[in-house]
């Protein structure tokens, strides 16, 4: 009987252990990697080296640790390689002046990060299963956004600008925007008209405003390159017009004015960007009947026909273009 019993047992211990083997592992939690150090590291590696040969070497470098981020092909659809070449040098070049507030922002990012996503997923539930986010030096290209590397879509944040725009501005509201852009992309596939442009960017700039109430414009990014609140508010019929004329468009003199910071604007009276802020009060006048997970969970169509008719009762305007 004994013998039996352990046989049983042994059977129940192997069975149980075969089960959990079989489970699928839960999704890994969301991963910060910090390449500040190895940009360091490899940029002292080429500093004695001739201009003409210290680019080629920096990449080459960089590429066993961050593939495809220093190189000109990531950049093609608005930098030529030369022109990109020449970008890195006068990054290379310059940030001795700018490594002090970038080992700075190394030091804090994850303190920094905590509270952000803490309150974050009390909203959406737990982070996991994304692809790492990276902290990297950006020669002032970004302070945040997704980046398409060879590896895939990947959320990167700018030590280097987070270091100039952050030092005196709360960060968490910035945070918040950015996960929510990684959140969103799960279930908003990616999108080139206008309008998609306009849902997302508003609707993480409301996330944003929702989570911390009474954050300001600064620390919403509504102020860069000029308050876009105040120029909208003041030429809002021009302003709502300007995007309902183009909501269908792909073209890059339609979408780079209302959501990028270069190239010209669109009219003397709203600055480059301005999408931001009109995308803000579309999400804002939905968000009246819908909660912040019901917002991220609206498909594609149904979106773009929420954005059409909270535009339509903002302004009379022309007739759309097609």
């Amino acid at each position: 009987m004994k013998s039996a019993i352990l046989l049983a047992s042994g059977l129940i211990a192997v069975t149980a252990a075969r089960l959990a083997a079989a489970r699928p592992s839960a999704p890994a939690p969301l991963e910060v990697v910090d390449s500040t150090a190895d940009f360091d590291r490899v940029w002292r590696s080429t500093a004695d080296l001739p201009d003409e040969q210290r680019v080629a070497a920096f990449e080459a470098g960089f590429a066993k640790i961050l593939p495809g981020f220093y190189a000109a092909d990531r950049v093609k659809d608005y930098m030529t390689p030369e022109h990109y070449r020449r970008f890195v040098l006068k990054g290379l070049k310059s940030y001795p002046e700018n490594q002090a507030g970038i080992h700075r922002v190394s030091r804090q990012f994850e303190s920094l990060v905590a509270p952000a996503r803490k309150q974050f997923e009390s909203i959406f539930g737990p982070m996991r299963g994304y692809p790492p986010i990276y902290l990297v030096v950006s020669f002032g290209e970004f302070d945040g956004g997704t980046r398409d590397l060879p590896e895939g879509t990947r959320l990167m944040f700018g030590a280097d600008v987070i270091d100039k725009l952050y030092s005196t501005t709360p960060i968490k509201p910035f945070v918040e925007h950015e996960l929510f852009h990684l959140l969103h992309h799960r279930t908003f596939p990616d999108c080139e008209p206008v309008w998609c442009n306009l849902w997302e960017e508003g609707l993480a700039t409301y996330v944003a405003s929702t989570l911390n109430s009474g954050a300001s414009d600064t620390a919403l990014g509504l102020t860069f390159p000029g308050p876009l609140r105040q120029a909208v508010e003041a030429h809002r019929q021009e302003a709502v017009c300007a995007v309902r004329s183009r909501l269908s468009s792909k073209e890059p003199a339609d979408y780079g004015p209302l959501f990028m910071g270069g190239g010209e604007p669109l009219s003397p009276n709203l600055p480059r960007r301005f999408g931001y802020y009109v995308g803000l009060l579309v999400v804002s006048d939905i968000g009246k009947t819908r909660s912040l997970k019901q917002l991220a969970a609206l498909k594609p169509e149904e979106a773009h026909v929420l954005v059409e008719q909270s535009l339509a009762r903002m302004a009379s305007c022309e007739p759309m273009r097609t």
